[in-house]
């Protein structure tokens, strides 16, 4: 069997086009195969696009089926519920089953969710249809998160990594000005046609730039694993630690992002497109660092990088508490936040991808439910705080969220040491390592 350390022994060795499960992999000024890697990209974008891209066509959605907004909003929260319980299990379903299959089935699942939304007649039917269309969203995130911690060389993860989170953050920026526009021109429904074309659009581009996965070496797998290698996954070495560093730092940037966005509309009647050009600047910046960081991490070490980026974040979040408002320094202060807030989470992701490779697929998908939680809990949490007191306690808490996944991060160990200790424990009964040899491809 070829192993993550025989590929990168292999890669090491040479400076010319090693062949990787067929297919070719430069060392040196294309280190990444983008003809495999954009397919991946383009799903990783669809997850957060399908859950944050209705919020510009909310209010029209509300007029149409004459429902109040909050009530419509409730859609955002019936297609987050299914993708952060989804992301629990389909890691682990891939590397027991098929990679491959596993997401050609989200992104049937999503396509065919995002139809019958558009198509919908009524909230209720729309509601179900959403929900759909989040189970299919579950089936790709955590998936496509450790296929490409699989099929990129070890010294070039955080770069990839990088482009994972300008996928992302294309996904959260660019979903609802995409959403408002379609909307505009031709109408709400159509911009849940669009997402179905690109689901299905990527799911051929992916399934032409992939190959079938080898016979597997052992008996066919059974669904009773599914729980014994989530609990294995669980058990890696600091895989709560960096998860719940992740839901930390999630529950701060959406918790400023929410309530700032409130205050400036509530308190300083600040209209609309400004609000959302001060809040879109941290995408911008997101898209433009997240590489670099990758970059960075690679060269200097993951938890090195982190750090630098939450601190970044907190000096953001503290200047916005302490200076009073204006519209060009907030716009300052988001282009700040967004510089740290890539930064740290191209390292969180990163190390996700590199805990324990032996069980990637079950560990990103342990991670991801647990980071798109605090997203989830954020404006119900701080909204206790806000409520009550005002928007600079929010940005309190929320500078304590991000120290508190700084002190998290900075409780792991080095990867040397997940390493030891995943070698020290053996595999749960039946289970393979996860590799692109065995799960996706066919190394010859």
């Amino acid at each position: 069997m070829l192993t993550t350390h025989g590929i990168s022994s292999k890669l090491k060795s040479t400076s010319q086009p090693t062949a990787i499960a067929g297919v070719a992999v430069s060392i040196g000024s294309k280190p990444l195969n983008l003809r495999r890697l954009i397919p991946l990209y383009l799903g990783a974008a669809m997850g957060p696009m399908g859950g944050f891209g209705i919020v510009t066509i909310l209010p029209v959605m509300a007029q149409a089926w004459s429902v109040a907004f909050s009530t419509a909003a409730v859609s955002i929260t019936v297609y987050m519920i299914p993708f952060i319980v989804i992301q629990i299990f389909s890691g682990s379903i891939a590397q027991l089953f098929d990679v491959r299959r596993t997401l050609m089935f989200g992104f049937t699942l999503y396509a065919v969710g995002a139809v019958l939304s558009g198509l919908a007649p009524n909230l209720t039917l729309f509601l179900l249809f959403r929900v759909l269309q989040g189970i299919g969203a579950g089936f790709l995130t955590p998936v496509i998160m450790a296929l490409i911690g699989e099929i990129v060389p070890p010294q070039h993860v955080g770069k990839a990594i990088g482009l994972l989170g300008v996928a992302y953050t294309i996904g959260i920026t660019f979903g609802p000005f995409l959403s408002g526009v379609i909307e505009v021109r031709l109408g709400w429904p159509w911009f849940f046609y669009f997402m179905a074309l690109l689901a299905v659009v990527t799911a051929i581009a992916y399934w032409f730039t992939s190959t079938p996965a080898a016979k597997p070496d052992r008996p066919t797998a059974s669904i009773k694993e599914i729980l014994p290698m989530l609990v294995k996954a669980v058990q890696a070495p600091d895989v709560l630690l960096i998860s719940f560093a992740a839901f930390s730092l999630f529950l701060a940037y959406i918790g400023v992002m929410t309530f700032t966005a409130d205050h400036l509309k509530t308190t300083l009647s600040l209209p609309s497109d400004k609000i959302g050009t001060i809040l879109s600047i941290t995408g911008l910046s997101g898209i433009i660092v997240s590489p670099i960081a990758g970059l960075l991490g690679d060269r200097l070490g993951r938890r090195g990088v982190f750090l630098g980026g939450a601190a970044i974040a907190v000096v953001a979040i503290a200047l916005m508490a302490t200076i009073p408002y204006t519209f060009y320094n907030h716009l300052l202060f988001f282009l700040i936040l967004g510089t740290g807030a890539a930064t740290a989470w191209t390292s969180l992701n990163t190390l996700a991808i590199q805990i324990a490779p032996a069980m990637r697929q079950p560990v990103t998908s342990i991670y991801n439910a647990i980071k798109f939680s605090g997203y989830a809990l954020a404006p119900a949490v701080l909204s206790l705080i806000y409520k009550r007191f005002t928007l600079t306690a929010v940005h309190a808490a929320c500078i304590v969220a991000v120290m508190m996944a700084a002190i998290l991060t900075l409780k792991t160990r080095s990867p040397s040491t997940w390493q030891s200790a995943m070698a020290a424990a053996p595999l749960s009964k039946g289970t393979q390592p996860s590799n692109p040899s065995t799960k996706e491809e066919n190394p010859r």
